[in-house]
């Protein structure tokens, strides 16, 4: 089995859980809302495909689940062309009332987070899917939890090879808030004056986080390069495009979907986007394929069988999330 833990851009080993959460009744859950308390004073509220455990003097507006609901097929039906299927085991969403409870639960590495999502994998399917939010946040709702929820999303596609972290982080980021966004920008224009940014080859193939002072650049180039390719194509050619560089590479795979030569050519396509102010320009992947002419040593580099792999936790989460 393997773990995945995200706290907003972080990862971390998860602490021991302290929420013991009631399962539903049997026979499964009907798609309308259900709602309950346990002995704990967590109100819990169920939903086709989420289970929300709201803490005591966590308030939240009446349709949460009705959102998430929809937030979720409006995220499947932008990166996974529609493939919506109802989820079993379901999400689970722990709603946080202050900082402590929720770093308690993820670990002192959270401090600086609002968010963190969990996926387990084990036989080729999705075996456990959480959900922790700061619900005393003022954006959790409109920032956190579509971030969360994008990262929880993109793994029913990547169950049998893990997305690559900077894909599935840019992918992640471009559901954060405005503010969020503009960080993430200055953040990139900070790395390429000081030369602190990433060749392409480096980023796209990279097995371990960056130094720390490099983090930033990290996260701010996932996020460009990921708002870049969904500009000249659409969302759900982006996910195919890194499902195809796993087994393919990704000169072959930039061939194949964006007709694009190579690495060394999106990343000369990328940077002249950051230099000259946007416009409108697509790919079309139908058309003759541009000959395979990247000779770049970088481009050798990147067109290596398979992106890496994020490297899986050994943490459990609470039982409860275990056995739905």
């Amino acid at each position: 089995m393997r773990k995945n833990r995200f706290l907003c851009t972080a990862i971390l080993l998860l602490a021991s859980s302290s929420i013991a959460v009631a399962e539903p009744a049997a026979g499964g859950a009907s798609s309308k809302a259900r709602g309950r308390a346990d002995a704990r004073g967590w109100a819990i509220e169920e939903s086709e495909n989420f289970r929300i455990c709201r803490a005591a003097g966590c308030r939240v507006q009446p349709g949460l689940t009705e959102r998430l609901e929809t937030l979720r097929k409006e995220l499947c039906d932008a990166w996974l062309s529609g493939d919506a299927a109802a989820w079993q085991p379901k999400c689970y969403i722990v709603l946080h009332a202050t900082g402590a409870s929720y770093v308690q639960e993820v670990g002192a590495g959270g401090r600086q987070t609002s968010g963190s999502s969990l996926v387990d994998v084990g036989g080729q399917r999705v075996v456990a899917r959480r959900i922790d939010i700061r619900g005393d946040c003022a954006d959790w709702l409109t920032g956190t939890l579509p971030h969360e929820l994008t990262h929880v999303i993109l793994a029913d596609r990547f169950v049998e090879s893990p997305i690559p972290r900077w894909a599935d982080e840019g992918v992640a980021m471009l559901a954060d808030t405005a503010e969020k966004r503009r960080r993430h920008e200055k953040d990139l224009r900070a790395a390429l004056g000081a030369g602190n940014d990433f060749r392409l080859a480096e980023l796209l193939t990279m097995e371990s986080y960056p130094h720390p002072s490099r983090m930033g650049a990290f996260y701010a180039q996932s996020v460009s390069l990921a708002e870049y390719m969904t500009r000249i194509g659409t969302k759900s050619q982006f996910v195919a495009f890194v499902d195809k560089a796993a087994s393919q590479g990704y000169d072959a795979a930039l061939r194949e979907t964006y007709a694009i030569a190579g690495v060394s050519d999106l990343e000369r396509r990328w940077r002249k986007h950051l230099v000259k102010p946007y416009k409108a320009e697509t790919v079309d992947a139908q058309r003759t394929p541009v000959p395979t002419t990247d000779t770049a040593s970088a481009s050798a580099v990147a067109a290596a069988k398979a992106p890496p792999a994020k490297p899986w936790l050994t943490s459990t989460i609470s039982a409860a999330a275990q056995t739905e």
